[in-house]
């Protein structure tokens, strides 16, 4: 008979003799589950705190509570969404629909891209090398006592980040124009991965070396949404746009310019965080190994397959 008030059950006692005796085939195994769940958990919360340690730390302190884009719980389910819309959610939509006619809304877009970007090259130069605030060779961060200009170069690359996120609409009006083979890997993951460097860069150091960064890329963009300006005027315009292959090159000779000369700050110790460097040249490599395999197969593939048939023509 069991005892009628539960708290008279002796507890059940475990040890490692009665654990694998042969009358309780099962409990050694439950033991060793238990064991291992609780071992799991102990790593669990020592990564746990090893992460918040590690962000926390190295945090920069001159960016915090500006929220937006500095924020994950914004940034990491903006990202999340992109790519399930653009991916799945979208073309899905649009499967029985028909494509919106959105030149207008293009035309619009691709101009406000080419001011926005041309007033941040403007304003970041100045800001930082026509100044004189800056050092083109090798540029460090001040994290602890930043300079009125720093704040402002920090700001700036703060509301630049938006413009960065406005960049989605790329994708979003080929999806609701159902022009779906222009929705590549290379499209899509660049612009995650420009969204999630704004993240990183506005938590751990915006500015110091990677300023350069900022100035030629957004040139560069200046000159790409120029062209996808005059290319969304119509097919009036297509013989203008003769130079649209030099486009990738331009992108290619840029990751290469600027790895190049964020690898000096791994030589030479002008203060910039050697992790921000690795993870800039990492992002350049990935990027330069997307642009390489996008020009060979845009433009050097074709290019031999012609000259194969008019061989054997």
């Amino acid at each position: 008979m069991y005892p009628s008030n539960p708290d008279q059950i002796p507890p059940r006692r475990y040890s490692t003799e009665t654990a694998f005796a042969p009358s309780d085939p099962f409990a050694g195994a439950a033991q060793w589950t238990h064991m291992a769940s609780l071992q799991k958990l102990r790593q669990a919360s020592q990564m746990a705190e090893w992460f918040d340690y590690y962000f926390a730390s190295r945090r920069d302190p001159r960016t915090s509570g500006w929220g937006g884009v500095q924020d994950a719980r914004i940034v990491f389910p903006l990202l999340i969404g992109y790519v399930y819309f653009v991916k799945i959610a979208g073309p899905r939509w649009m499967k029985d629909r028909k494509p919106f006619n959105l030149r207008w809304a293009v035309l619009t877009y691709n101009a406000l891209t080419v001011l926005a970007n041309a007033y941040f090259t403007v304003k970041l130069f100045g800001l930082t090398y026509a100044s004189g605030h800056y050092s083109l060779f090798c540029q460090g961060i001040n994290y602890s006592s930043p300079t009125e200009t720093d704040v402002a170069i920090l700001k700036l690359g703060w509301w630049y980040s938006f413009v960065r996120i406005g960049d989605f609409l790329d994708t979003i009006f080929f999806v609701l124009r159902k022009k779906n083979s222009q929705i590549t890997f290379l499209h899509v993951a660049h612009h995650f991965l420009v969204v999630f460097s704004a993240w990183f860069y506005m938590n751990f150091g915006g500015d110091g070396q990677t300023a350069l960064g900022g100035c030629v890329n957004a040139s560069i963009h200046v000159i790409m949404y120029s062209y996808y300006f005059l290319a969304a005027l119509g097919p009036s315009m297509q013989k203008y746009l003769w130079w649209k292959r030099y486009l990738t090159k331009l992108q290619i000779a840029q990751f290469v310019g600027l790895m190049l000369h964020m690898t000096i700050t791994l030589f030479y110790d002008c203060g910039y965080p050697r992790r921000l460097a690795l993870l800039a040249l990492s992002q350049g490599l990935l990027g330069l190994g997307l642009f390489i395999n996008f020009y060979v197969q845009s433009y050097v593939k074709p290019r031999k397959s012609k000259a194969e048939r008019k061989k054997t023509a």
